[in-house]
């Protein structure tokens, strides 16, 4: 296993931001068995509550103030989906910290389970009045976006866009280059294109394509492999140090000719 991959934390961590902190625990609990089957007796206290499901420990924490140092806003820049970021996520005064915690003391560990678990929980806490949308670093997801995307658990599908962060940016010469945040935590390399003629619509769907395979076919790309979508795709695979975060990544060759 490489470097990138070893350190993995066993607790799934996302802010639900909310513009005030009156907060109706009783339809949270109404959405997440209507839409989840997930249901708990225990009680909040505090504005806090703890509960079990399956081998997991959820916490939910109502903190009546906005993410400190301006941290949410300034990752909120990062999504390239959702016009006015910033500006929206700037009217937040208080946030609900939403943790899954695997309690299983077996070796074995599912970080995918865990997080699904966690979209489930962020997603019933967003259909509340008066939020604003999921912080979890290093973007903020809007609302309807995250609550959109998390729908196709359902159907048994990941919820990809909402499990790692797709980042694109322009070099001097006007090429696209586009890279994965998220995927460490699922035990595998990040990714990143570089250099790429394709149009930034183009260079998201294929990253966010990738990043399903290689999580649901629990695929490992090698360097020095190929990889593509159709039978004579062949995309070259590079493992090197990656040029848009500390660390290596997988270097796909992705419309860059």
């Amino acid at each position: 296993m490489s470097e990138n991959t070893e350190k993995r934390s066993k607790t799934a961590l996302a802010f639900v931001l909310r513009t005030d902190a009156n907060l109706d625990w009783t339809r949270f609990k109404h959405n997440l068995r209507v839409d989840w089957g997930i249901t708990f007796d225990d009680e909040v206290k505090d504005g806090a509550v703890v509960f079990k499901v399956d081998d997991y420990n959820c916490a939910c924490s109502l903190l009546p103030n906005p993410i400190p140092n301006g941290e949410a806003e300034a990752c909120a820049r990062n999504n390239l989906l959702w016009k006015n970021a910033a500006e929206e996520v700037g009217k937040h005064q208080a946030h609900v910290m939403i943790a899954v915690m695997d309690t299983d003391d077996d070796e074995y560990y599912d970080p995918v389970d865990e997080n699904i678990l966690l979209c489930k929980l962020a997603s019933a806490m967003l259909k509340m009045d008066n939020t604003i949308g999921v912080y979890k670093n290093p973007t903020v997801y809007e609302k309807d976006f995250y609550i959109d995307v998390a729908e196709h658990i359902k159907n048994g599908d990941l919820p990809m866009p909402i499990l790692a962060h797709v980042g694109m940016y322009l070099t001097k010469d006007n090429l696209l280059c586009g890279f994965t945040y998220g995927l460490r935590s699922y035990g595998k390399e990040e990714i990143e294109v570089l250099g790429s003629k394709a149009q930034p619509t183009q260079l998201f769907n294929f990253l966010m394509a990738i990043s399903d395979y290689t999580i649901t076919g629990d695929v490992e790309l090698k360097d020095g492999e190929t990889v593509g979508f159709s039978d004579d795709q062949r995309l070259p695979v590079t493992l090197s140090k990656a040029v848009s975060f500390d660390g290596n990544s997988l270097k796909i060759g992705f419309m860059t000719e």
